[in-house]
């Protein structure tokens, strides 16, 4: 016996190693296959977040927002969701590099790999509708979760950019309705001269959005009167209510 092989018969003894089933490496080869696929799974979930919130965010709003860009970064970018899908990919990465030949790959090609099918299998949960009704069920269940009918009221809430939503509780002959907002408090809205779009016609108990301008503390000048549930709300929230009973049409 050489020399090399005493040394190594004189660790295994010191360290007390001993031979292991091959059912052992099997199991432990499954269970980090399993991971991996748990963690890939996770983050198409994440990534199905993602592309739905973005769908459904009203980006053509952003010119109301120009001069406060980083409040619309956090109303309009899911970046809770980002998080998310980067870090389960970051899971997958440490468990691909546990399995047989993983440590041959690049951390950078890893990661994003495991990103790109995040978003592969975030565009298959996303047509399947498995991302709508799991928007649904957070913002029922979870008070916490802050999703799309959270950032619509904090975006349409906005009447010093021009935006106002709520609920029409009068309508007078010279064009003047009185709309309760979201808030609860009351607004004397000119829509005399206010483009009505989605077949709408002023009525009570109808929820729509204004795009107008501010004219004073309770007074605001409608150019432009949408219903609250329009094309991009309803793929957010179907028929979702805002806290207030349902009355308006579809688009």
């Amino acid at each position: 016996m050489n020399d090399i092989s005493r040394e190594t018969l004189k660790k295994i003894r010191e360290k007390g190693i001993v031979p292991r089933a091959k059912g052992y490496f099997f199991l432990k080869r499954s269970t980090v296959w399993v991971l991996f696929g748990i963690s890939i799974v996770l983050g198409s979930i994440a990534g199905s977040a993602v592309i739905f919130q973005i769908r459904s965010a009203e980006w053509e709003l952003f010119h109301y927002f120009q001069k406060s860009i980083p409040e619309f970064i956090l109303l309009f970018v899911p970046y809770l969701w980002l998080l998310f899908m980067i870090g389960f990919s970051i899971i997958a990465y440490y468990y691909f590099r546990q399995t047989q030949g993983g440590y041959r790959y690049r951390a950078f090609t890893i990661v994003v790999l495991s990103v790109l099918i995040s978003i592969l299998g975030g565009i298959g949960l996303y047509a399947a509708g498995v991302s709508e009704r799991m928007e649904s069920v957070f913002e029922e269940r979870l008070s916490f979760y802050k999703g799309v009918e959270f950032h619509n009221r904090m975006v349409w809430m906005s009447p010093d950019k021009g935006l106002l939503a709520g609920k029409i509780v009068d309508v007078s002959k010279e064009g003047i309705i009185i709309l309760k907002d979201l808030d609860g408090k009351n607004w004397s809205v000119n829509a005399s001269n206010a483009i009505w779009r989605g077949r709408l016609s002023p009525s009570p108990d109808l929820e729509i959005k204004l795009i107008g301008t501010m004219t004073g503390g309770e007074s605001f000048k409608a150019r432009e009167v949408r219903p609250w549930h329009g094309r991009k709300t309803r793929e957010a929230k179907g028929r979702h209510n805002m806290n207030m009973p349902q009355s308006s049409p579809d688009d």
